[in-house]
């Protein structure tokens, strides 16, 4: 993944429109290795690569001065998030798309919000928006994804008839999330499920201090489904999905219920499955704040693009990290980066 990625910037066209001193390929990669490295600035980002200006210039192609914070803030607007997407390959059947938000970057009341689709343990498209709009963001995406013959999971600012028919127009199936603020669709789904029997295949699970139980039911009757549908008003739902979830920690007994709706019928174990990987985006979210600190970092100019290499950097993390934890790996590559700069010095 990582020689991918940094091929992939070798080849970049340069777009910067004006005099410029440093080789584009070497800007490129400081940007992606600060994000491994979890600097929180653009400052921050140029006094790392000064500090370890003499490592960066015998790997990397340079100018003899090291890159300031603003050669390094207008080498990162000059890009779209597609062009800093293109190393990645989708691979795999399901596609989950999720949101988050850019706290930190946010200081003069811009709000930037990401929604991504991530696919085989990887991101694969990126979409930047603002309050409110995750759901128009979530229909753009879509429509730029390849997913014929996938199964694409979304959370519940996304269950809306324009986003299902955008799935299920790229030839894929929806699992969509329904939450109990949303009107109508949550009754109607409660009311399916209590008067209709079947079995709920139970899973157990132990670890991180809790112990957890859950239930899978799904309906495909077309009848009942239709009565959904029409109280939903999305077209194409063949299946209703309800999974109870009773974790059992330090601090009592928490019980949950999560529901979804799909364009493919379903068994429980399958339902159970599809949401259980859709965790695996959220479980990326988190890493992104705790070890990556994306919700501290001030970066308002770029956001988005910087968001991406961020990403970018989790899945290099990700491959080469071995037992270290992510953020010791990155506070590790933040003191001596020069296994990463190895790796970029190959890839010439």
């Amino acid at each position: 993944m990582s020689v991918n990625i940094c091929r992939a910037f070798a080849e970049f066209r340069d777009c910067r429109g004006r005099t410029v001193k440093h080789p584009l390929s070497g800007l490129l990669r400081i940007l992606l290795l600060s994000r491994i490295a979890g600097c929180r600035g653009w400052d921050a980002t140029a006094d790392w690569a000064a500090a370890h200006d003499d490592l960066f210039c015998r790997h990397l192609a340079l100018w003899k001065t090291p890159p300031g914070a603003d050669t390094l803030r207008r080498t990162a607007q000059a890009y779209a998030l597609e062009d800093v997407l293109e190393a990645i390959v989708a691979e795999g059947e399901t596609v989950h798309i999720d949101g988050k938000r850019l706290r930190g970057a946010g200081r003069d009341g811009t709000v930037h919000h990401l929604v991504e689709a991530w696919c085989g343990g990887r991101v694969i498209g990126l979409a930047e928006t603002g309050a409110g709009a995750e759901g128009p963001a979530i229909q753009e995406l879509v429509a730029d994804l390849e997913l014929a013959g996938r199964r694409v999971t979304i959370a519940a600012a996304g269950t809306t008839p324009a986003v299902a028919a955008a799935v299920r127009g790229r030839g894929a199936d929806f699992l969509l999330a329904v939450e109990p603020d949303q009107p109508a669709l949550p009754a109607a789904m409660r009311q399916a499920f209590d008067q209709t029997a079947g079995p709920a295949p139970t899973t157990k699970d132990r670890g991180h201090g809790r112990h957890e139980t859950r239930r899978a039911r799904t309906l495909t009757d077309p009848q009942i489904v239709a009565r959904v549908s029409a109280a939903a008003r999305i077209a194409g739902i063949r299946g209703l999905c309800r999974s109870e979830r009773t974790r059992v920690t330090q601090d009592g007994i928490v019980p949950t219920v999560h529901c979804h709706i799909s364009s493919r019928p379903l068994t429980p174990r399958q339902h159970a499955r599809g949401t259980r990987s859709h965790w695996s985006v959220e479980a990326m979210h988190h890493v992104l704040d705790v070890a990556l600190d994306e919700d501290a970092c001030r970066i308002g100019i770029a956001a988005a693009t910087m968001g991406a290499l961020r990403r970018l950097a989790y899945r290099i993390i990700a491959e080469l990290r071995g037992p270290l934890s992510f953020r010791r790996f990155a506070e590790r590559r933040r003191a001596n980066p020069a296994r990463l700069l190895e790796i970029c010095a190959a890839c010439r």
